[in-house]
């Protein structure tokens, strides 16, 4: 790799690093909005959706995934799940994996500032990067707050 895709990787890296305390806080505001932990969802759900990511190097298809998980959910108990009139947790968790792009976007953009445009697939790569980042904080935020719920309940209901 020359200096200079050296130079554009380390960029690109920082800049992600830098963007996380906001998307940790995204992935929390979610969670806490759409209150997915009171649902039947199950951590396994959760895992799912972050091995697919794992396995792709495309949003588009961990998307699709949500979008099919929401469509086998006919009970409206755990993709479905909503609270009030709001879209649905698979809706909104799309909807965030869509608001990332314009992050890798301008990322991937600052890298190449007074430059040729990005090759084709940069954008791609940096935004599933910070989509697996995005769901990894999602699974971890979800356990903790699926967890401290069960553990606030009397023994009683646990039985």
């Amino acid at each position: 790799m020359s200096t200079e895709g050296l130079r554009r990787e380390l960029h690109i890296g920082r800049a992600m690093d830098e963007c996380m305390n906001d998307l940790v806080g995204e992935v929390q505001t979610l969670v806490d909005n759409a209150r997915i932990w009171e649902s039947r969802m199950e951590e396994a759900g959760v895992n799912n959706v972050v091995a697919v990511a794992q396995d792709t190097g495309s949003v588009e298809v961990v998307k699709n995934y949500i979008r099919y998980q929401v469509g086998r959910d006919t009970r409206n108990e755990t993709w479905r799940w909503r609270v009030g009139g709001a879209k649905s947790f698979g809706e909104r968790l799309v909807d965030a994996l869509d608001g990332l792009h314009g992050r890798a976007q301008a990322i991937v953009s600052a890298a190449w500032e007074g430059e040729e445009e990005p090759p084709a697939g940069e954008v791609g790569r940096a935004w599933i990067q910070l989509t697996r980042s995005y769901l990894g904080h999602l699974k971890r935020y979800f356990v903790y707050r699926k967890k401290m719920s069960e553990a606030e309940q009397p023994r009683e209901a646990r039985r």
